[in-house]
């Protein structure tokens, strides 16, 4: 929820609430999957590399009830407003103008008045997982409510609990941010490990509840291991769990630190939610304003929104004033491109065009239809079949009122935000034929690679094969394909094969098959020499027949050689860096500290290199190159991939360096 949300006239109880801030900026990171399914056109089922429904104060028993319908509509994560004991505002009012209540923890047992018991959350975990749909908790662990007298005496037996009410007062300060109060509300003593231990206890009763995942309130408030002498092991303790999926509320501003943060756990992009909203307002989808995260943390670590519950409920022109058309077109936009988590916002019943709360629905209830309209559906579930396709954004024969976001050869999404139909006619990799609009009525031809036809005043089109969607899907997990993967002693894989894989097997090195099914794990290396290769083929085949392949390279070397690399630095910049991190589980460990990493030396050849320690596991490792501002890869890209000895350009790996 929160950050600025109130008037800053905060009562005991709290009488109103406004706008927050968004604005800024930070630096690169890295990413985390996994696969389930029970419908053969979801074929991309991990929460990180499908859509999340916020179901905005849906019941824990509307949630059960309407779980089929989020399956269909092609979501693989529903995200709940938070389930523990809050205070009871108002009488216990449940009006949808009351939905900041839920904010205020009293205690964190779960179950409360406003969505249900801890009973009916089981079931409606129970429930989703029966439909293969993943539940995220928005867990609010930085503060508790105002009002003093309504927490819990298991909180208050915790000695010094809390930092106490006092205000932030200067928002660009991080000690500020995050030591002293949201608007008045009790703040946690983070640093405290009983604190701790007694939240995290919450987290973990959760997931033994059937939850999977964290949405993390406030979660920038809450010191960094790094943030000077008040800096804690928070962060680091807390996202410890088994959790699939965890992110955190970070809106961008300048304490928000956003790369440090995606250590831990995925972040917001909310300045680039503000630009997408922009480009609505405006009916421009011009890529040059929309293609950019808006945040140097890598795709793969942002969940996108085209609104959040804080922009909706906090004021009418953050984002209340679009239409459902506003909204279609927007999440046509999010939700087809590659990398980012997309989440889509459950608007009340006749909310939107400038009405909040207009009083057809209270807290409890279902949102609005359009979570499950075709437009929406249809965009879900191109997004999940189109996993690990590469995007090309583009806006075709110049019009900025056109979106085109093309996903390798095998689909495109269309979106139209002016009043007027218009025809396309613009190159595509898609093979010839005719495509049926997914999103809505009328269709387009694919011949000799020009894609022709209509696409309607303020619509969306969705266009991909049948073929396409039900073909098997064979993948190693969180291992990428075409580059050659380094390390030390031996190394274990897990094979993934989604739904529609009827049969499943791999090879090494070309030799014999072997079945797999998915989430076995293989591991390579044990007992080899330094310098023996693996090649890993990877082939499903669908019930139809029609097979797939994936091959994945890795190579074993000494972990006690030189870890040096070079930089040909084609910019003549005055100072390089090199900024190295790599993934570990679901973090990144930043191998040459933070950013902008460590000073390469020139060489008299005029190449820059960077030696690390030779314990340094640089197994699967990324480099990003700067001076400090202008960086390669770019902002929002990930890093190249570190090659030991290995000599880079701007394009990447240019050969070795010389002996």
């Amino acid at each position: 929820m929160f950050e600025k949300r109130f008037k800053t006239s905060l009562l005991p109880l709290f009488a109103g609430f406004l706008l927050l801030f968004h604005l800024v900026l930070g630096g690169p990171a890295a990413a985390n999957a996994e696969t389930q399914n029970t419908s053969n056109e979801l074929t991309a089922p991990s929460i990180k590399s499908g859509t999340i429904l916020h179901a905005w104060n849906w019941s824990f028993n509307t949630l059960k009830h309407n779980m089929k319908d989020i399956h269909d509509a092609g979501y693989t994560a529903i995200q709940t407003s938070p389930i523990n004991q809050v205070k009871e505002g108002n009488q216990g009012n449940k009006s949808m103008s009351n939905w900041y209540w839920l904010y205020q923890p009293t205690s964190y047992q779960i179950g409360n008045r406003y969505l249900g018991t801890e009973q009916e959350f089981k079931e409606m975990c129970a429930a989703a997982e029966e439909y293969g749909v993943k539940v995220i908790v928005d867990a609010v662990i930085n503060h508790t409510t105002s009002d003093y007298a309504a927490i819990s005496n298991e909180i208050k037996s915790i000695p010094n609990w809390t930092h106490g009410n006092t205000q932030i007062k200067n928002w660009s300060d991080r000690w500020d941010v995050t030591q002293n109060s949201l608007l008045g509300l009790y703040d946690w003593n983070t640093q405290n490990t009983q604190v701790q231990s007694y939240l995290k206890r919450f987290l973990e009763r959760a997931l033994n509840d059937g939850a999977d995942g964290f949405r993390y309130d406030a979660a920038k408030h809450i010191e960094l291991p790094d943030d000077g002498n008040y800096g804690s092991q928070f962060w680091p303790n807390i996202t410890n769990t088994s959790a699939e999926f965890q992110y955190g509320e970070i809106l961008q501003d300048s304490a928000s630190r956003d790369a440090a943060y995606a250590n831990y756990m995925n972040v917001t992009a909310s300045n680039y939610g503000h630009s997408i909203r922009s480009a609505l307002k405006n009916r421009n989808l011009s890529v040059s304003n929309i293609s950019h995260y808006a945040s140097e943390v890598s795709a793969d670590k942002l969940v996108t929104w085209v609104e959040s519950h804080d922009t909706y409920a906090n004021d009418e022109e953050e984002s209340t004033w679009m239409s459902d058309d506003d909204i279609r077109l927007g999440w046509a936009v999010i939700a087809s491109r590659s990398g980012s988590t997309p989440l889509f916002f459950s608007r009340p019943e006749g909310g939107g065009n400038g009405v909040r709360f207009p009083g057809k629905s209270q807290i409890g209830d279902r949102g609005s239809a359009l979570f499950e309209d075709q437009a929406i559906t249809a965009v879900n579930r191109f997004h999940n079949v189109m996993d690990g396709q590469p995007e090309e954004l583009s806006n075709p024969n110049g019009n900025n009122q056109i979106f085109m976001n093309q996903r390798g050869s095998h689909g495109v999404v269309l979106a139209n935000a002016g009043s007027s139909s218009v025809t396309i006619n613009t190159s595509t990799k898609l093979p010839d034929g005719r495509y049926d609009n997914k999103a809505g009525n009328g269709s387009f031809q694919v011949t000799d690679g020009k894609l022709t036809g209509t696409i309607n005043a303020r619509s969306v089109a969705v266009l991909y094969s049948d073929d396409i969607a039900n073909a098997p899907h064979v993948f190693l997990e969180n291992v990428k394909t075409g580059v050659t993967h380094s390390f030390n002693d031996q190394l274990t894989i897990t094979l993934r094969a989604d739904a529609n894989t009827t049969k499943a097997v791999y090879q090494i090195n070309n030799g014999q098959e072997t079945v797999f099914k998915d989430g076995d794990q293989l591991t390579i290396g044990k007992g080899d020499p330094f310098g023996t290769t693996y090649t890993i083929t990877l082939t499903g085949t669908n019930s139809d027949g029609v097979t797939r392949t994936q091959e994945y390279s890795f190579v074993k070397r000494e972990p006690s050689a030189a870890k040096t690399i070079g930089y040909q630095n084609p910019n003549h910049w005055g100072q390089v860096n090199a900024y190295i991190y790599k993934h570990d589980g679901g973090r990144a460990l930043e191998l040459t500290g933070s950013w902008p990493g460590k000073a390469m030396i020139k060489n008299a050849d005029g190449i820059y290199t960077l030696t690390l320690p030779a314990d340094t596991d640089t197994t699967n490792a990324k480099v990003i190159f700067n001076n400090g501002s202008a960086q390669v890869p770019g902002q929002n890209q990930p890093g190249f991939d570190y090659v030991q000895n290995g000599l880079y350009n701007d394009s990447g790996l240019s050969g070795s360096l010389p002996h």
